[in-house]
């Protein structure tokens, strides 16, 4: 009896919203200088997705981030920014800027973005933020590097861009290539499974060990830095048959080894750090 076959692809409604909670912790675990430095972060987003029109099998979408706040904890205490906290606090009002008006993009039935467009989000950025001006230009740079189209493509892409091109029963894989951003970005090659199907889902695993290509440098706080890290990644994911949205997923991802920081006008002396790193994405 030959096994069942199964087209995963996205079946998105004209008119539907589609969410997304995501969590992301990270800890950190750093040695600069000979000093340890350790950090917790979690970041989290609520999110719909509305199709807004349906063209030549092309999604138009509008991603609408509800709440999103960011949470930091070192041995020195926390800090926390969140687009509902009290205004007194500039980055949260600065979060709330960000959320105002949606992001939208373009995306075929494998989930590859073809166009992202957040030029609403970049206006405004330090509307209402109460600090000196040259601050609040060093702010709107650094965010604006941060969260420009090419890297939203990669991190969206992440989750939407992981479906089999064709057709695939219990058991198959497929590789895809994959860009991590983590301290610096690199490309990877993943590898997924379709380990099971059940009457309302498919369960998608997938793995990757990520290593940094020989060589590497980054730009590190304005000064060159070349590193090297590796290790490995793993995810489950659970999609809708119906949809192909993904209903439920959890990420792993770790990286251990050095980064040298060159030295600078800023820094006269070079800094050589080791760090561990441990990611778990929670998205539902």
């Amino acid at each position: 009896m030959t096994a069942a076959q199964h087209d995963i692809v996205y079946h998105l409604e004209k008119g539907g919203v589609y969410p997304q909670n995501q969590v992301v912790t990270s800890e950190q675990a750093q040695v600069i200088n000979g000093m340890p430095q350790d950090m917790t972060m979690v970041i989290s987003t609520q999110s719909d997705f509305l199709v807004t029109d349906i063209k030549d099998g092309i999604y138009y979408i509008d991603i609408q981030v509800k709440k999103m706040s960011n949470e930091t904890k070192t041995s020195m205490g926390s800090d926390v920014m969140s687009s509902d906290g009290p205004a007194s606090n500039p980055m949260n009002v600065m979060f709330k800027n960000m959320i105002e008006d949606p992001n939208k993009i373009t995306m075929d039935r494998y989930g590859k973005i073809l166009s992202f467009d957040n030029s609403a989000q970049l206006e405004g950025l330090t509307e209402g933020m109460e600090m000196p001006e040259m601050q609040l230009l060093q702010i709107e740079a650094a965010m604006k590097k941060e969260i420009d189209a090419e890297k939203q493509i990669t991190s969206y892409e992440q989750l939407t861009s992981i479906l089999p091109k064709k057709a695939v029963k219990e058991g198959d894989t497929w590789t895809q290539n994959t860009t991590i951003n983590s301290i610096a970005s690199f490309e990877t090659s993943t590898t997924y499974t379709l380990e099971s199907v059940t009457a309302d889902s498919y369960i998608i695993t997938a793995a990757a060990d990520i290593k940094t290509p020989q060589g590497s440098t980054t730009d590190f706080s304005g000064v060159q830095a070349a590193y090297n890290l590796e290790g490995p990644s793993s995810a489950t994911y659970i999609i809708n048959r119906n949809t192909g949205w993904i209903t439920k997923a959890t990420i792993e991802q770790e990286l251990e080894g050095d980064i040298t920081v060159a030295k600078s006008e800023m820094m006269p002396e070079e800094m050589k750090m080791t760090l561990k790193t441990k990611t778990l994405t929670v998205i539902e």
